[in-house]
């Protein structure tokens, strides 16, 4: 990105903007709005990664500021004093314009939302009572694991691969319902085999994505463990701990088809499919999901810290 001879300031600028009263705390919400990730947003502050043209645009249209304000730091030049009395004229009536453009939109957004609530219920319904739309009987895919992942107490993984969470030093899939679970103090148990070399990049990795995402270092510490065992695995097994009450309320349509394999406990289990030309996975049933529960005990037990 040249600057020609002005001095380029996106870091420091865009800083101050996330850190306006009007955006502090809403960095998801810039992330969400110009199709990024929290972890990128990062990389962009700390100016590990450089955004594109069209990334710039999103920004500046997010903040509603002028690219030469965004990369250099430059205001436009103020009205000349003599014009105060026209400003302020111009401001009255654009408040008024505003005011009753914003009526008039949240009127539209109060028919929509209506409109919408009455289609949602009806094909809620429509779901539940016809399972023949809801594809194969015990299969699971990406968009229902981080579904169910997300109203968890606890998640225990037991895998021979990284890429779900983090692939090549980038956010996988499930990085954001991870990182926003570790924010609500969810504590998460993984469990690798294979060999240690091979994991210890991929764990440093992985830590410096959950720290860019702003988990809190203390909750990082205490609720992300990572142990090592020097086996094969044939498949990753993923073990949910769920929030039943947060599972119906949010979740209503994945609790009705996954209930038969979810224990009286609350605890439902997985075999995850982690390659590059297939996702998903197969909920483990339950007369074998005791079984899964025991292994992952027992390995968890010898297993050495990472």
């Amino acid at each position: 990105m040249s600057s020609g001879q002005r001095s380029v300031a996106f870091q420091t600028v865009l800083a101050n903007l996330l850190n306006t009263p009007a955006e502090a705390g809403h960095r998801k919400k810039l992330a969400r709005a110009i199709g990024k990730n929290e972890a990128t947003i990062s990389h962009y502050l700390r100016g590990r990664i450089k955004p594109s043209f069209e990334v710039l645009l999103a920004i500046a249209e997010y903040f509603n500021v002028s690219l030469d304000y965004l990369v250099f730091g430059e205001r436009p030049a103020t009205p000349d004093q003599d014009d105060q009395a026209g400003m302020r004229a111009h401001i009255r009536r654009a408040v008024v314009e505003a005011s009753d453009l914003r009526g008039r939109q949240l009127d539209m957004v109060a028919r929509i939302s209506r409109r919408l609530q009455t289609h949602i219920d009806v094909a809620a319904r429509e779901l539940v009572e016809n399972r023949d739309t809801l594809g194969p009987v015990g299969f699971v895919t990406d968009a229902e694991a981080i579904g169910m992942e997300a109203c968890i107490t606890r998640m225990r993984i037991m895998t021979a691969l990284f890429q779900s969470d983090t692939n090549d030093g980038e956010p996988g899939a499930f990085f954001e319902v991870v990182a926003e679970n570790l924010r609500m103090g969810r504590p998460y148990q993984y469990l690798l085999y294979g060999e240690r070399a091979q994991w210890l990049p991929q764990v440093a990795e992985f830590r410096e994505l959950i720290q860019d995402s702003e988990v809190p270092m203390e909750l990082a510490q205490e609720n992300l463990q990572f142990r090592w065992l020097p086996e094969e695995l044939v498949t990753s097994v993923c073990i949910l701990d769920l929030d039943m009450q947060l599972l119906e309320r949010r979740e209503p349509i994945l609790l009705e088809r996954h209930r038969d394999n979810i224990s009286p406990e609350g605890v439902w289990a997985y075999l995850s499919i982690e390659r590059a030309d297939a996702q998903g996975g197969v909920a483990i049933e339950p007369l074998y999901r005791e079984s899964t529960l025991r292994q992952f005990t027992r390995d968890w037990r010898i297993a050495k810290p990472l």
